[in-house]
């Protein structure tokens, strides 16, 4: 008789370890959050996760030859576009402010004509050569505009050193 309860016993838990999958509401939820694209990801990040998610499928037999080609020249397309956008610092707040910062300087420094951009940000003169950089006078104070002038244009004084 112990023989026969044991094997019932086992037989049970073997059937109970096989359905609970099927019954488990938390196992759906799970499946799910796996899934699913993280809150805040980038845009890149998304479209490879879509070309990751459209190849996996046209693998186990899911996607057509056809709806595949279709579906993956979409989602490239729009990985570029966001690698790219990303890459200009286009994609707005998302974007890093040590590149922003390094952007503004890149604007601001000036440039000689002849050694090209200098790595002083208030340069005044040319380090190389001695030439005035784009700036205003030092003795009338007017705005030189163009980049390696060697005297102001409204008062005349000397602006290389």
């Amino acid at each position: 008789m112990t023989p026969l309860v044991v094997g019932a016993l086992l037989a049970v838990l073997a059937l109970v370890i096989v359905l609970y999958p099927l019954f488990d509401d938390l196992s759906g939820s799970t499946r799910r959050a796996r899934t699913s694209k993280p809150e805040g990801a980038a845009p890149s990040v998304e479209a490879v996760q879509a070309l990751r998610e459209i190849e996996f499928d046209r693998e186990t037999g899911k996607l057509s030859e056809a709806d595949y080609a279709a579906l993956k020249t979409k989602y490239t397309r729009d990985a570029v576009a966001a690698f790219r956008n990303e890459e200009a610092g286009l994609a707005g707040s998302e974007g890093d402010a040590a590149e922003a910062v390094i952007l503004q300087y890149r604007r601001r420094a000036q440039g000689c004509t002849v050694h090209g951009p200098r790595p002083e940000p208030d340069a005044i003169y040319c380090s190389a050569c001695g030439l005035f950089l784009a700036g205003s006078c030092l003795h009338c104070s007017a705005q030189i505009t163009e980049i390696g002038a060697q005297f102001c244009a409204s008062c005349g004084e000397a602006l290389a050193a």
